[in-house]
């Protein structure tokens, strides 16, 4: 009791000396000053598969500094207050399937990324063959842009991994005239030399295709493994993706070899290409028509469950871009063809888009049952491989034929959705699980306090409806905040060149986004 009585005594004396005014106030700590608070939201946090309402979540240089459950903390002088009521607060999605590095629409495939949400990618053929070319970006061209998007002197997202360009046995078309035999590696010696000179290039991986050699194929990824670089991509014709995975290929793109090798028909169609390619048969190379057809028809539950189960235990990651095939069957469709959104494209692309639509609709006129068949079993293997715990990331092979960027990766967890997968797998597809592939789970893949502050805020319930990914409020990268009227802002100066732009058809893509 004294000692209270002699405490209040004291801070009234000192209350009274002018020339010092101290007060009780001045013995508190100064608010901390931090860049942002979204308060009153509900965190879903796909990486725990958790859900909390009614958050106060702080950033601060550019990461989550705090997730509390009661009101805002008078410690704080935030920069920025952001009302999260009625909201929800999502990682940044991941496009694990783009191409990026086309010199013409480079800063607009950017600008439609980011402005839909996705924060980080994984680009599948960032990197050219010399000497150069003029259309596509070479890796140090690429890894300035990665530079300059961290700096914030650009708008994109996170250029979160870099492959090679494509690299197979027979001429791609990437090639530049009278090219390096090396580029095409035939035997393993020249598969071990490709291996090293693309480590040496600098790129994070070596996208492979379809058309390799199996002894340079087996012998580039040895090498590859011993270097500690990724290979990734298509699976060689005449390789199984339980091979493949065995081998160490981290992941395996598209909505094709799984399916081949789900069915009676895989070790067949590897083995007659093999027999083709050692002169053993004249029957010829095996069909795509009878690999569509044969993949669904033959499907075997046991030998699809038991090439899953090593993919699973190998940690072998699968990125299915469903949209792809898609394409195979709608080609023809006034409404797939007239996707209001392609007003966001340049000329350059949707002239090449259009030919390769007329094209592809002239081919498959008389089999589009099969090619939807083909589709829809491929929906229904992704739900199989997720179900069996197979790593499977979201990809959308962002600008090819109708793939949008951004855009797209919404219309790909659509599909996820329309193949029964439930919402939480699907965000974790397009967040946590890429932060695993790429080995920053400390940074990316979920909302939780020291991670990079790449965030979602969302106006309406994704575990009740995927498509709510599409409804954004804001866009946080880096602690940025990036509200809708900017983000809109950014679409409407797409395409960059401008020239002859339906704005109505604009409005109504718009109006799909915001």
């Amino acid at each position: 009791m004294h000692l209270k009585i002699i405490t209040i005594a004291a801070l009234l004396v000192l209350s009274s000396c002018s020339d010092r005014e101290p007060s009780v106030v001045s013995t508190l700590p100064a608010p901390m000053p931090v860049d942002l608070v979204i308060e009153n939201v509900t965190v879903i946090d796909p990486e725990q598969r958790s859900v909390s309402a009614n958050r106060n979540v702080t950033i601060n240089a550019g990461r989550i500094v705090a997730i509390e459950g009661d009101s805002r903390a008078n410690a704080l002088e935030p920069k920025h207050v952001v009302d999260g009521s009625g909201k929800f607060l999502i990682p940044g999605l991941m496009d694990m399937h783009v191409h990026t590095a086309v010199r013409p629409v480079t800063e607009d495939t950017f600008k439609l990324l980011i402005a839909n949400g996705v924060t980080g990618v994984r680009d599948m053929s960032a990197d050219c063959w010399e000497p150069r070319g003029e259309l596509f970006l070479c890796i140090d061209e690429m890894r300035d842009y990665a530079r300059r998007i961290k700096a914030g002197e650009i708008t994109g997202p996170r250029l979160l991994r870099l492959s090679s360009a494509i690299v197979q046995s027979a001429p791609t078309w990437q090639l530049p005239e009278d090219p390096d035999p090396a580029y095409s590696p035939i035997t393993a010696e020249q598969g071990r030399s490709i291996a090293n000179s693309l480590h040496q290039s600098g790129v994070d991986l070596i996208k492979i295709y379809d058309r390799f050699h199996p002894d340079a194929y087996r012998a580039m990824l040895e090498e590859a493994s011993l270097l500690g670089l990724e290979v990734s991509g298509h699976l060689p014709i005449f390789v199984s993706t339980a091979e493949a995975s065995d081998l160490g290929q981290r992941s395996i793109e598209h909505a094709r070899d799984i399916l081949t090798d789900c069915s009676d028909f895989g070790p067949v169609y590897r083995s007659g290409n093999m027999a083709m390619l050692n002169g053993e048969t004249e029957a010829g190379w095996p069909k795509q028509d009878d690999l569509r057809v044969q993949s669904v028809t033959g499907f075997n539950p046991e030998r699809c469950d038991a090439l899953l189960s090593k993919l699973a235990n190998n940690a072998t990651h699968y990125v299915p871009t469903h949209g792809t095939r898609e394409l195979d069957f709608r080609a023809g469709q006034d409404e797939y063809r007239n996707n209001p959104c392609m007003v966001l494209m340049s000329a350059f692309v949707l002239n090449d888009w259009q030919r390769d639509l007329d094209k592809t609709a002239s081919q498959n006129a008389e089999r589009l049952p099969e090619y939807e068949a083909y589709y829809q079993h491929g929906l229904q293997l992704t739900k199989r491989a997720i179900d069996a715990d197979v790593p499977v990331m979201i990809g959308t092979d962002a600008n090819d034929t109708m793939i949008i960027p951004g855009i797209s990766l919404h219309e790909e967890m659509a599909r996820f959705a329309e193949a029964g997968i439930e919402p939480m797998d699907i965000l974790r597809a397009a967040t946590s699980t890429p932060a695993t592939y790429l080995d920053r789970e400390d940074d990316f893949g979920g909302v939780s306090t020291g991670k990079i502050a790449d965030l979602l805020l969302l106006s309406s319930n994704p575990l009740e409806d995927i498509s709510a990914t599409r409804d954004i409020s804001a866009v946080i990268f880096g602690g940025e905040l990036m509200d809708r009227t900017r983000l809109t802002s950014i679409l409407r100066t797409l395409p960059s060149e401008q020239s002859e732009v339906d704005e109505a058809k604009k409005d109504r893509c718009l109006g799909l986004h915001e």
